[in-house]
């Protein structure tokens, strides 16, 4: 890792990711953590290193009771890396867990190698994956709030002189620089949501259904499936870091907008969670969530709740949800019987195979499903003067009758009773209608 500046206002890559090839993973299975849990951990961070673009040589577990605290794990295990690196040209030793800036500053010493941490990895990868304005203003801050306190392990000369006449030392130049960008891209940021605010509103009208669930669960696949049209599909965690939005016809005259976000994963760096936070902004406009499960993963519950905790976390937890289990061919006999039992018992589930055709015929029936359910019948009587309002009815609601009367336009529409407290339509309805939902 290295601080690049340029002309005091830029910072490219925290971490080069492209001159580190060879990595050596390590978990640790600590006091109430399983062998089996650390070892799934462990392969899901092999998968991660090969998305930052790592060729993984070899991984090892240490069991302990807790992590050293100077070096994290113990100094024969250190010894066996050291060797390893040496012997099979190993450029970095990548570790499950969060180091603190003395553990990795002492490891990078001991065994003579590139350091990461968990935290680390995921960060690079985002930037890697960054496309967008906003992500990659998103992704800058979370390198820097995760380089802050660790500002003397990557620069060499920390407590150098910054340069004749300056009091400062390199550490305490670089930490005012960091809090200057920060500020830079807090302010950057702000006028994009700005911009990206005032495009969701023109969006609020519409049905929304939003794309949740862990990191290379298919959400991408099932998306381009239901839409018909070219999203990146990739075998990758973190593959899509920016929303993508398409508008769908599941139903004569309903066209809704399909929502694709980021996917979640367990111990998310807190650095990254505001990018989460940013990001995940659609889902709150949502009126239905598609919470999409890799239905053959081992850990396939454990991250169903990462999502949900997630979902808690950022306040949306108290959406309507559609569990779709995803990759239901790659599961094995045992995982199919099992789901199929949590589906006849939950009618908000359903055990699908995004590549299957029928399948994604069967997602957009539920999605109508809940449609109809939430749908109400109203008698509106609309000013033709209100044409921008008009617009929207004939867009987003299903017209059941329609007649002139003078300078009106009288409306029998059915639509989603959220979309109708959106448009605020009780100003429009008809006498006729607010008689018979009088009580008697």
């Amino acid at each position: 890792m290295n601080i690049t500046k340029n002309s005091g206002d830029n910072m490219d890559h925290i971490f080069d990711a492209q001159g580190i090839r060879r990595a050596v993973l390590v978990g640790m299975a600590q006091r109430g953590i399983s062998t089996r849990s650390a070892r799934e951990s462990l392969e899901e961070l092999a998968h991660l290193a090969t998305t930052a673009t790592f060729e993984v040589i070899d991984r090892t577990l240490q069991n302990r009771d807790k992590p050293d605290p100077a070096t994290y794990i113990g100094s024969g295990k250190i010894d066996e890396l050291r060797e390893m690196a040496q012997k099979r040209n190993i450029d970095a030793i990548i570790f499950d867990n969060d180091l603190s800036p003395s553990q990795m500053r002492n490891l990078e010493i001991d065994i003579g190698v590139r350091i990461l941490d968990r935290s680390l990895l995921i960060l690079d990868i985002f930037a890697l994956h960054a496309r967008t304005r906003t992500a990659q203003i998103q992704v800058q801050m979370a390198h820097l709030r995760y380089l802050r306190p660790r500002i003397r392990q990557f620069n060499p000369h920390a407590e150098r002189r910054a340069g004749l006449g300056s009091g400062e030392t390199h550490t305490e130049t670089t930490r005012r620089w960091i809090e200057q960008r920060g500020k830079s891209l807090y302010d950057s940021l702000k006028r994009v949501r700005r911009q990206m605010d005032t495009s969701r509103k023109g969006r609020s009208h519409s049905f929304n259904v939003v794309l949740v669930g862990y990191t290379n669960a298919g959400k991408s696949t099932l998306m381009r499936g239901i839409s018909g049209e070219n999203v990146l599909v990739e075998n990758q965690l973190f593959a899509t870091l920016t929303n993508t939005t398409r508008s769908v016809d599941v139903q004569s005259h309903r066209p809704i907008l399909l929502t694709d976000t980021v996917g979640f994963i367990n111990r998310l760096p807190h650095h990254l969670f505001a990018c989460f936070r940013a990001t995940l902004q659609e889902a709150v406009q949502a009126d239905l969530l598609l919470h999409v499960v890799d239905a053959s993963h081992s850990q396939y519950k454990m991250q169903m709740i990462t999502v949900r905790e997630v979902l808690t976390k950022l306040k949306i937890d108290d959406k309507p949800v559609l569990t779709v289990y995803n990759k239901m061919d790659l599961a094995d006999s045992e995982r199919q019987k099992e789901i199929a039992k949590r589906c006849a018992k939950n009618p908000n589930t359903l055990a699908i195979s995004a590549l299957d055709v029928a399948n994604l015929d069967a997602v957009k029936n539920r999605i109508c499903d809940f449609l109809a359910a939430d749908a109400v019948t109203l008698k509106l009587h609309v000013p033709q003067s209100e044409g921008k309002l008009l617009s929207q009815l004939y867009t987003h609601s299903e017209i059941l009758t329609l007649d002139y009367e003078g300078n009106d336009v009288h409306l029998r529409i059915r639509l989603n009773s959220n979309h109708a407290e959106r448009l605020q339509l009780d100003r429009f309805l008809s006498a006729s209608h607010i008689q018979a939902d009088a009580p008697a």
